[in-house]
């Protein structure tokens, strides 16, 4: 009996120390530009000082990784990788990213591939000129992909890139950075947030006064539907409805199936709610690619606690049991 009451004395000190902690936080926003968008931060502190140092340390940590990961800087590992085609000692951010990506790529049956930079920027080109490419001409393309075939790294930790062939890390580095971010302000003591980078989303605890973190989902620039996410999860949004090309008069994604060699052409989008913003952000551009519902269902058992909805502005095409749960 004594033993109960002592744990009841506990709980209370312990709900009473929480009370004391919300009713003291406030909430700040802030908003950079990062990673070719967008990059929010929200989160509950003490004060503003200190919540002006936390989200200073978090925008140059974003920047440490993308001068690492990023294929728009010249002088990045990445495309140090790209142009000499063998690194040695690479960081560990890019060797844990390029070891997610062999892993994507296994996983989502070579669907996720970032080895298509070279055909990515071949269509591109296809774009500028607005004629179609030859079969010839995407079949020689298509030695330079397949992520297994292309890239290697050895028992050393080197990098090595086949010749002609080159990595494009925009559908996974993304993922990578805002888990960074997460684990960096959980050091920081922050319990209460939300991570925004361009669309991409994850969150820890809940806001104020709110069981969850309710996010908009849209197609279009619409928000469509509401996702209620809990402590922890991520979200990641993929569709062709914010960049696109135009070849002889007809819209193509900039998203490039590994497999066809070609663009996609349906027009829905496609979000993703998983445990991390990497495997949200990977399986966000596979899921767009990839609309054959045997194939959907194969690539989803191969991943734990993920949840998946594709649509376009005329409604849901397709939706695990919950997504909306």
């Amino acid at each position: 009996m004594k033993a109960n009451r002592n744990l009841f004395r506990n709980l209370l000190v312990v709900s009473a120390l929480f009370l004391a902690v919300n009713m003291y936080a406030k909430k700040f926003s802030y908003n950079e530009q990062k990673l070719g968008g967008n990059f929010k931060l929200v989160f509950y502190a003490s004060n503003k000082i200190d919540a002006d140092v936390i989200a200073t340390e978090t925008y140059s940590l974003v920047d440490s990784l993308n001068n690492i990961l990023s294929n728009y800087l010249l002088n990045s590992e990445i495309s140090v990788l790209n142009k000499k085609r063998i690194l040695e000692n690479p960081s560990i951010e890019l060797l844990e990213v390029l070891k997610y990506s062999q892993m994507a790529f296994n996983k989502t049956n070579g669907y996720f591939d970032i080895s298509i930079q070279t055909l990515i920027k071949f269509w591109d080109k296809a774009g500028t000129k607005g004629k179609y490419p030859s079969n010839k001409c995407l079949e020689k393309q298509g030695k330079y992909i397949g992520l297994n075939s292309v890239f290697k790294i050895d028992e050393s930790n080197m990098l090595k890139l086949k010749r002609k062939s080159k990595l494009e890390l925009g559908g996974i580095a993304k993922g990578y950075i805002i888990d960074e971010v997460f684990e960096f302000l959980k050091s920081k003591n922050i319990t209460s947030f939300l991570i925004e980078a361009a669309g991409d989303i994850r969150v820890c605890g809940t806001p104020e006064n709110q069981d969850y973190w309710s996010i908009g989902v849209s197609a279009n620039n619409r928000n469509n539907y509401l996702v209620n996410l809990e402590s922890g999860k991520a979200i990641a949004t993929s569709g062709k409805t914010y960049r696109f090309r135009i070849i002889e008069g007809k819209k193509y994604s900039h998203i490039v199936n590994p497999k066809s060699l070609k663009p996609i052409t349906h027009n829905f989008t496609t979000s993703v709610i998983a445990n991390n913003a990497v495997t949200a952000d990977y399986l966000a551009s596979t899921f767009n690619i990839v609309t054959d519902l045997n194939e959907i269902k194969t690539i989803l058992k191969k991943h734990n606690n993920v949840e998946l909805l594709q649509f376009s502005s005329n409604g849901i095409i397709f939706e695990t049991d919950n997504f909306f749960n």
